[in-house]
Order: C-alpha cells, then structure tokens, then sequence
C-alpha cells in the first residue's frame, strides 16, 4: 500500500516538475499604446519606454524558455531516457506568443507615435 502511494506520488511530482521549471520563466504583461492623438509628450515617452522594456524582457522571457528546453534535452540524455517532446513543443509555442505580442507592441508604439506627431507637428 505505501509503495502505490509512494509511487503515484512521485509520478504526480515528477510530472509538475518540467511545469514549475517553466514558471520560473515569467512572461512580461505587454503594455497598451496610448493615444498618439491626445496623449501629451511625457505620456508618449513613457509609453515607448515601456514597449522597450517589454521588448527587453520578452527576449529574456524567451532565451529562459530555449535555456529550459536544452536543459530538459541534456537531462534527459544524461539519465539516457528519452525526451518528452511535449515540453519542448509547449515551450515553442509560449515563444511564439510572446514573439507575436512584441511585434503587436512595437506596431502599435510606431502607430501611436505617428499619431502623435501628426497631431502635434511642432
């Protein structure tokens, strides 16, 4: 009886661990543009300070998912079993959200700051 449980206690942690290994890598919360017509200068410098930075962490966020992938595939090896395919597929797909959220972000900065400067020409 405690061995079944022992077992299907380490199934169930052995199963979470590639998640929470995951969840260190902590996706960044994409910033909305402002108005380029109605915003004020400091509003729209704010703004573009913010889509570089979430930029910035993106690139973070997605070297830290590629590093997990490659430290699963290296474990995985090491212990000569095989690769749970899963994980690296899930990982990609987290990368490409996040890629497709910087590309929105920084479009929508651009289209924000033309905005900006065609209500404002001075």
């Amino acid at each position: 009886m405690h061995f079944r449980f022992g077992l299907a206690l380490a199934f169930l942690i052995g199963g979470a661990v590639p998640a929470l290994a995951q969840a260190e890598c902590q996706s960044p919360v994409a910033p909305a543009a402002p108005d380029g017509r109605t915003s004020s200068q400091a509003e729209m410098m704010a703004a573009a300070g913010d889509a570089r930075n979430f930029i910035a962490q993106s690139d973070v966020y997605q070297q830290c998912l590629v590093d997990y992938i490659k430290a699963q595939k290296d474990l995985a090896a090491k212990d000569k079993t095989p690769f749970d395919k899963s994980i690296e597929a899930d990982a990609t797909k987290k990368i490409n959200e996040n890629q497709a959220d910087k590309v929105k972000v920084g479009a929508d900065i651009n289209a924000a700051i033309a905005a900006f400067k065609s209500s404002h020409p001075n």
